[in-house]
């Protein structure tokens, strides 16, 4: 009852990060981490899909596995990019022999998009330079100034994580440049991205071990960016992308309208009381693509425009007055797979959403206009984890919801801010209710089944 209705999610097992995205000839490729064998984290392998869309995904053949010398214990994170034609994967072979830890940057390389032929590492773990440990991994390759970079997650000898950078003018011969974080961000940094909207850029990572501060970094391990190039060493203004609970190793790539695009694991490393396992034996699902804009030194997130071929029936509301409370169920707007709009310009007070209402359940957004704080309370949500998350937000303008079988991502404000979160409440909880302090009025309200 919980398998996801329109994300991606593994047929069986495990699912963690999002793998090798990019659009190549009129189609999109998405791979992803699965350990077919079990519901726990092991020798990883590559799946496969291929979409005209981004919403309807043909599995295709499993693109990678954990066959070689180079990556007999598991095929880690890595990405893709088109050369002459053809598919270049980069991955990490993750290798160990008796108990020590390999690191090999490997290429596999696709002519039909099908069928991908390994070619072997291209960095291997004697090239990892000495102020590095071998939590060395996950490395994605793009093009700067005429000239391949690969950034890569790397973990210093004193056991603090960073951020390094390989550049080569072939994809096959790869030289070491540099570090680009001039700061420690715990004790490792995985899955690092770079990306430029017009005029600006920003490197995207997911450090591990950083302490958590007031509303921030409450997640086991967090995901986020700075504002900066890639040169800008000194700039280690660290925003996180999510302001919920699963949400990990981000990748990007740049979409059929020449736009960057975010897909994220909707999970989190060494959290596995999901009640998926034992239930329905699959564990994690990718977030929904997400539009990229940088501005006013933030990253703007919001729902890519090919989700609104998901949308079926639709259901409007104008001008509806609420005072208290308003079930909107009432209008028949309720249900466990739907997206969901609410305009709230000049909002001037507390407001609070309860989504999948059940007779003993509810999962909560809310807004302290005094404080101008938003909270996602996940508590009274059923079965799984139970917490809250919030962050500082000047105002509430907007709400755009997105709910499935078993998650929520909630987007403010066009993307300012976002949460996302796995939730595990019954099917027969499917009401939406909601409550402000005084009375307002809300503008609009859009709902469409999915």
């Amino acid at each position: 009852m919980w398998k996801s209705r329109f994300h991606v999610a593994p047929p069986y097992g495990l699912l963690n990060d999002p793998n090798g995205l990019i659009y190549w000839k009129g189609e999109y490729h998405l791979f992803y981490q699965w350990n077919p064998n079990a519901c726990e984290h092991g020798a990883k392998h590559w799946a496969h899909l291929r979409s005209k869309d981004l919403i309807n995904w043909e599995t295709l053949p499993v693109a990678l596995s954990p066959t070689d010398s180079f990556d007999k214990n598991g095929c880690y994170s890595g990405s893709a990019i088109e050369k002459d034609g053809e598919i270049h994967l980069f991955y990490t072979g993750n290798v160990k022999n008796n108990g020590v830890r390999e690191s090999y940057q490997c290429l596999a390389t696709s002519k039909d998009g099908v069928n991908f032929e390994k070619k072997g590492p291209v960095i291997h773990d004697n090239d990892i330079p000495k102020e590095y440990t071998r939590h060395f991994r996950d490395p994605k390759v793009f093009m700067e100034n005429e000239t391949y970079k690969m950034v890569i997650g790397a973990q210093r000898v004193d056991l603090t994580g960073t951020v390094v950078v390989f550049s080569s003018k072939d994809l096959i011969n790869w030289t070491f440049d540099k570090e680009v974080i001039n700061e420690d961000f715990g004790f490792m940094c995985e899955c690092p991205d770079f990306i430029t909207d017009k005029k600006n850029s920003a490197l995207l990572f997911s450090p591990q071990g950083i302490e958590a501060d007031g509303d921030l970094y409450n997640n086991r391990y967090q995901s986020g960016y700075i504002i900066r190039e890639l040169e800008e060493i000194n700039k280690n203004n660290f925003i996180e992308l999510d302001r919920g609970f699963e949400f990990y190793a981000p990748q990007t790539f740049i979409d059929e309208f020449h736009k960057n695009v975010l897909i994220g694991w909707m999970g989190m490393p060494e959290e596995l009381d999901h009640p998926t396992i034992e239930k329905e034996n699959w564990v994690h699902s990718l977030t929904l693509p997400r539009t990229l804009e940088i501005t006013k030194n933030k990253i703007l997130q919001t729902p890519h425009p090919n989700l609104k071929k998901l949308r079926k029936e639709k259901i409007q509301l104008e001008g509806i007055k609420i005072k208290n409370s308003l079930n909107l169920s009432e209008f028949g707007i309720c249900g466990d797979t739907y997206e969901l709009i609410i305009d709230l310009k000049n909002l001037d007070t507390d407001f609070k959403i309860d989504l999948r209402v059940g007779e003993t359940e509810k999962t909560t957004f809310s807004y302290n206009y005094e404080k101008k704080k938003a909270t996602l309370n996940r508590n009274h949500s059923g079965a799984g984890y139970t917490g809250t998350r919030s962050c500082s937000l000047k105002e509430l303008e907007k709400i755009h919801i997105f709910m499935d079988k078993s998650s929520v991502e909630i987007f403010l404000n066009d993307g300012e801010e976002v949460f996302t979160a796995n939730i595990y409440p019954n099917k027969s909880s499917l009401g939406i209710e909601i409550m402000t302090k005084m009375l307002f009025t809300i503008p609009m309200i859009k709902f469409f089944r999915i």
